[in-house]
Parts: structure tokens; sequence; C-alpha cells
């Protein structure tokens, strides 16, 4: 029977005018789908054919023929901007792939409304628009409280490890780690466990790394071991080989007869011989190339990556449920000229400079918003937007052409004062400090805590950016 040119299920009673489960996929040995259990499904050939359809789809399960057809649906529903975001199924269990973007098994319609009744009630208290990759990510993590976005270990994978979750919600040319640091850095997103660590291409980022052995004198890779001979007579060293003659073991520079080891000759540590330039050696050079550049390098030059579990933070909650932050720092994004990778290099060099010539003086200041969250949580979305573009007028009237302004994430802005003495900093410290209290009344008030260092203060222990960073983020650690 058809309706709508979507097929119901052989000897199943036709589905209600108001289904809102579909079944995708036909009957095959190993699935749990059976008729009885699916009453009042609608079922469809496959995902492209529930896309083209104008069902309303409030649950979708998957009863693909293998993994990879799996993958492929998951892929092709999460992308899509209308069923996206909606509990995806499967009959049975699969991968970490296929299983990191459904929402797990059903076996039955009751299953796959149950999912869908959850999802609804929490979908119901977030009106927020889910336009932006960024919007997306967080909605689907708002609808399932308890996923962890759980990278996943695929060798094709240049990275090797990927979050097929974030890839799916990315814009077509976006990256999905580029995604996740966006949302990590202004503190919507935080690590849970580890999952995996890598080393990786220091120039391209690749995983796909052979390593080789090679001659550490030509660098040739034709080496081979050999056993090398010592005589105690003259003190020649050469190959086993070179020893022999007539079944007896002669050595070839002072025909010195070598019966005993230990008494007349033995074995030198030297095991390994180059064929390119006959050089020998104990330990030949290991070098890692890498299988996407084909740059050679020393292990020890390689990067190494780390994977986390990621999960909402409150920020990341209220942000999913309210879109209260999405843009409030419109403002002050405006101005806020330096990348976080600009402004780590420049501050690198000027901490290095300065320690070289004494005479060479800046300044950095961290801004931290305490309170941007309860404000987020207590006020009108526009009012928030009005005290941080009031906040962003100020500061810009502070900054100099030749200071950098960095935002790191929601409660965190950065400064960076070229040629600035001591003196100058206290002044501008003070200034900064006025800000809050004079920018409205103290039940609507930006608490701003600053704490600044001067090229003069930094500690020898703050070997870099990051470390003077950290310090100056949590001065109380």
């Amino acid at each position: 029977m058809t309706i709508s040119g979507v097929s119901a299920l052989p000897n199943a009673k036709p589905p209600a005018a108001r289904a809102t489960v579909a079944l995708v996929g036909t009957s095959h040995p190993g699935s749990a789908i059976s008729p009885a259990a699916w009453q009042g499904a609608l079922h469809f050939q496959d995902a492209e054919e529930l896309l083209t359809s104008d069902f309303a789809a409030e649950a979708i399960v998957l009863a693909p023929v293998d993994e990879t057809q799996a993958i492929e649906w998951l892929h092709i529903l999460r992308r899509d901007a209308r069923l996206g975001l909606k509990p995806v199924l499967l009959d049975r269990p699969f991968g970490a792939h296929a299983m990191q973007l459904s929402d797990g098994v059903a076996a039955d319609t009751a299953t796959a409304a149950r999912h869908a009744s959850e999802m609804a009630q929490r979908a119901a208290d977030a009106g927020q628009p889910t336009a932006t990759s960024e919007e997306r990510l967080l909605a689907f993590l708002h609808l399932r409280p308890k996923h962890i976005l759980t990278p996943v270990i695929e060798w094709r994978d240049t990275r090797i490890c990927h979050y097929p979750v974030a890839d799916t919600c990315c814009a077509p040319g976006e990256d999905g780690f580029e995604l996740i640091d966006r949302l990590r850095s202004r503190g919507l997103l935080e690590n849970t466990t580890l999952i995996e660590r890598i080393h990786a291409c220091h120039r391209c980022g690749a995983g796909q790394l052979l390593f080789v052995e090679h001659c550490p004198q030509c660098g040739g890779i034709d080496i081979g071991e050999q056993n090398f001979l010592h005589c105690y007579a003259c003190g020649h060293v050469d190959t086993q080989e070179t020893f022999l003659r007539h079944d007896a073991l002669l050595c070839p520079h002072c025909n010195a007869r070598l019966r005993h080891i230990g008494v007349d000759y033995d074995r030198a540590l030297e095991t390994l011989s180059c064929r390119t330039c006959h050089a020998r050696f104990t330990e030949p050079e290991v070098k890692a190339r890498c299988l996407q550049c084909r740059t050679s390098m020393a292990p020890d030059a390689l990067s190494q990556r780390r994977f986390y579990g990621l999960k909402l933070t409150a920020a990341g909650e209220l942000t999913a449920r309210t879109g209260q932050m999405g843009d409030v720092f419109k403002l002050i994004d405006e101005f806020s000229h330096a990348r976080p990778e600009y402004f780590l290099q420049t501050l690198d060099w000027l901490i290095d400079v300065s320690r070289r010539h004494p005479e060479v003086q800046f300044g950095v200041v961290c801004l931290t918003f305490a309170n941007v969250h309860e404000l987020a949580a207590r006020l009108p979305r526009q009012r928030l937007v009005q005290l941080f573009d009031a906040l962003a007028q100020r500061l810009r009237t502070l900054i100099r052409t030749t200071d950098l302004f960095m935002r790191e994430s929601d409660s965190h802005c950065w400064l960076l004062l070229p040629q600035t003495s001591p003196a100058g900093m206290e002044v501008l410290l003070q200034r900064i400090a006025a800000l809050g209290k004079t920018l409205t009344s103290d039940d609507q008030r930006i608490e701003i805590a600053v704490s600044a260092r001067n090229s003069g203060d930094i500690p020898e222990a703050a070997l870099g950016a990051r470390v003077l960073m950290s310090m100056l983020r949590d001065p109380a650690g």
C-alpha cells in the first residue's frame, strides 16, 4: 500500500494522519525491524526519499544494510536544516562513528516516540535560532544533555581523529576543529576525559606518519645489521665475513688466527652498517616522514595533539537555551584587531626582546567580566547588549592605535601595550577599573576585575606568553 509516494510496512495498518516516526530502510537479515513493532511508522526506502517528502518526522529510525550505509544516511540527515536536530535512531548498534551521530538504538515505534517526546520538551524552552554552525552544535547538545562530543579515530582522516557531530554542523568549507575551538575559547564547551593523544606533522598537522631508520652519516636508508669482530692482536675491526677464511677466523690485517672470543677477539658494539657510505654505527637515526606533505623531521619535532570528550558548560547551556551571548560582544569584536595566534606570537616576541633589552617596556592586561553570565541570565537580551556596547565605546577611547586588543572568551579580554611604562600602565588601570562603576546602576553593573604585569615585573617562571597569560587569568592560582 502506498500513501503519497511513501510505502507502508507489509501487513501493517495504514498509519495515522499525524504519524511522527519515519522508518528508513528495508528489512534484511540481522535487522531488529519487524512489522508488528512498527505499527504507525511511515516507511521510506532511503534517506533521500525522506528528505524529498513533506513528512514532518519527529523521530527517525534507520535500518541500513551495513555500517557504511548507516554513516552515509546519518551524515545526510544531520546536515539537513529541517531534520538535522531530530532524534535519529538505529535498528541495531554500529561502530563509534555511527553511534556518535545517532541517538542510540530503537526496537519499536514506542521507543522512537519516547525519544521524540523527551527532545520536544527540551526544545520547548529554547527558541534560539540555528542558522549558524555554532548555533546548530549548541542546539544539538542542548537537546541531548547527556551527550558527550567524542572524537572518532579513523586512519583515513588526515588528522586521525575527528568529531563527526561538529563536522555535520559546519557550513561547506568550514572545519569542525575550528568550530569547536571557537566555542571552547568562548567558554561554551569544556573538556571531559582525554580520549586520545597522537603525534602529528608540525607542518600540515596530518597524523599519517612513516618512521624510517637512516644512516647517521649520509642519511641513506639502505642499512642492514652485520656482525663486526675486533682483533686483539692488531686492533682491526671489520665484518665477520672478512675474517672467515677456510672455515676459520683469520684477521685480514695481521693474519692472526682467532680461536677464543674474549682472548683473541671480541664482537664490536657496531652492529649496523650503511651500504651506501659503508659507515658503521650502533643506533640509526630515526626520522618521521609525513605521508601527506612528505616532510621529514625528527620524532621530537612532531607536534602533539590531545583529543578530549566535550560537553556544554553552564554558559553554553544558557547560550543554547536563550541565545543571549550571541551578539552581546558584537561592538567589542569590531575593534578586536588581534587574532589569538597573532596576540600570542607578539607577546612572546616582546617578552624575549625586553629580557635582552630592558629599555624596551610593555604591559599586558587581563580584563575579567566576573558577572557576565549572571547578567545574561537575569537581564533582557537587548539590555545586556546595550551594557556591553557602552563598555566597548568607553574601551575604544582608552586604547591607542598601537595597542593590541583580543577577546579570548565571554569572560576574558586582553590588552597588550607596547612601549608603556609602569606609571602609564597605572593610569590606564585606574581608568579601566572605573568603567564598570560609571556605566549603569548597581544592579546592572558589569563587574570588571583587572590583573596586569609590566615587562619589568614578569617573573622568570613565565617562560612564554601562554604561561604569563595563565598567571594573569588566575592570579590566586
